[in-house]
């Protein structure tokens, strides 16, 4: 019986160039995912891109077993990067190569000791899209860990805002990710008011029927009876626009949302 090849590990500073010889030995890999390529070429423009012991591996015959979104976003950026390389491993690896449990941002946060780690992942995605102008969940840009990472480090106040989500959020209420965000938003004008209006959202104490938030808990109670769960992006140009007719002390306010949908061009913005 033949012996198989004995893998060898080597850190390679890996160029444009080197990328793409190693990906004409790409023959047979998976499709591939344009939005994963992106979001690693950004990280990688933005000197965030880190060695963290992934490792492109390729065969004893030199064939490319692992790594070409990541190589693929090398020639993007026109970055050079340092990557682990394997080479000589067995053809009869590659079943399993890849095929682990994909962790999350949330997990990362929960082995980086954070609380509420779903949520504070949850809301850290549409505080980086929103500052990205990307307000109605839509579209190919999705944040990387390394983006959220970096927003959570320059908003730590953020946290404050996931924990008071994590609480108000219910089956029966918004989303914690709406609850979140508008925190995180509101909060920048009035941290304290933006508190009080959204436990008032979720219990509704001691508000008036005409106030915007009865309307806003109101049009809540008829999208869970249509639909059952919040969509996301309605749920919180409806807050928005609830909150701006408060502060603003409109009573019986109209939550219109935008003829035709909304846009990131129409999305109503806190005031």
């Amino acid at each position: 019986m033949p012996s198989k090849p004995t893998p060898t590990v080597e850190i390679v500073e890996v160029s444009p160039a080197i990328a793409e010889d190693w990906l004409s030995r790409n023959p047979n890999n998976r499709n591939l995912r344009r939005p994963v390529v992106d979001s690693y070429a950004r990280d990688m423009e933005a000197g965030h891109w880190m060695l963290n012991g992934e490792t492109v591996k390729f065969s004893g015959s030199g064939e490319l077993f692992d790594g070409q979104h990541r190589l693929h976003a090398i020639v993007q950026s026109g970055q050079t990067v340092p990557m682990v390389i394997v080479r000589g491993l067995s053809p009869d690896v590659m079943p399993t190569v890849d095929a682990g449990a994909k962790r999350t941002y949330s997990d990362a946060l929960k082995l980086m000791g954070e609380e509420n780690t779903s949520t504070l992942a949850a809301v850290c995605r549409r505080a980086v899209m929103w500052d990205r102008g990307m307000k109605t969940n839509t579209g190919a840009i999705k944040p990387t860990p390394l983006e959220m990472n970096q927003f959570l480090t320059d908003h730590p106040e953020i946290r404050a805002s996931a924990d008071l989500a994590a609480h108000l959020a219910s089956r029966e209420s918004l989303p914690a990710s709406v609850y979140g965000l508008c925190h995180y938003l509101f909060a920048q004008t009035d941290a304290e008011a933006a508190t009080w209006f959204l436990m008032r959202v979720s219990d509704g104490d001691g508000i008036a029927s005409s106030d915007p938030i009865a309307q806003l808990r109101s049009r809540i109670t008829r999208l869970r009876v249509r639909g059952g769960r919040i969509n996301e992006t309605v749920g919180l140009a409806l807050t928005i626009r609830a909150w701006n007719a408060h502060r603003s002390g409109q009573a019986r306010a109209k939550l219109q949302l935008p003829a035709g949908g909304l846009t990131n061009e129409n999305f109503p913005e806190p005031r």
